[in-house]
């Protein structure tokens, strides 16, 4: 008799734990659902440059990429091209590129728009990574050689 007690304590003493574990188990799964621990929303967005080319604003909205440079380099350039991608394996592209600019003075600050974007996780509301190449000239050295630059902006896309 005293045998039976015994096991009846022990089997009641691990369908609590039991019991608890399963609720642990469910929260945990119910605040991943929910997007508690999608730690990149906590991440800041930012848009990085070179120092020649200073990031004033920036933003993801639609199938669109906005930011405005301001040129730093002390003189004044020619824009020849503009090139975008990502790291995704859709590779982020773009319809159109922003207007070249022939006559970019120094201190000067100008907006540019990538449009028809897709690919590269460009989702509504989704962190998206877009890596921007653009190359120049400053029609005042006398062979013109061409420059790269490389930028990389980082946001949240948002809808229009």
């Amino acid at each position: 008799m005293k045998k039976e007690v015994k096991s009846q304590a022990a089997l009641e003493f691990l369908t609590t734990y039991a019991w608890a574990f399963m609720t642990m188990l469910i929260t945990i799964g119910a605040l991943y659902y929910f997007g508690i621990f999608d730690f990149s929303k906590f991440l800041p967005q930012e848009c990085n440059f070179p120092s020649q080319f200073e990031c004033i604003d920036f933003v993801f909205v639609g199938d669109e990429v906005r930011f405005k440079l301001v040129n730093n380099l002390g003189e004044e350039i020619t824009l020849n091209s503009f090139s975008i991608t990502s790291e995704a394996a859709d590779a982020l592209s773009c319809t159109t590129h922003p207007t070249l600019i022939s006559n970019w003075e120094s201190g000067v600050e100008q907006d540019f728009a990538f449009s028809g974007c897709s690919g590269g996780g460009f989702i509504v509301g989704e962190r998206t990574e877009a890596k921007i190449t653009m190359r120049y000239h400053a029609p005042a050295t006398p062979t013109q050689p061409e420059h790269d630059v490389n930028g990389k902006i980082t946001a949240v896309a948002i809808s229009p």
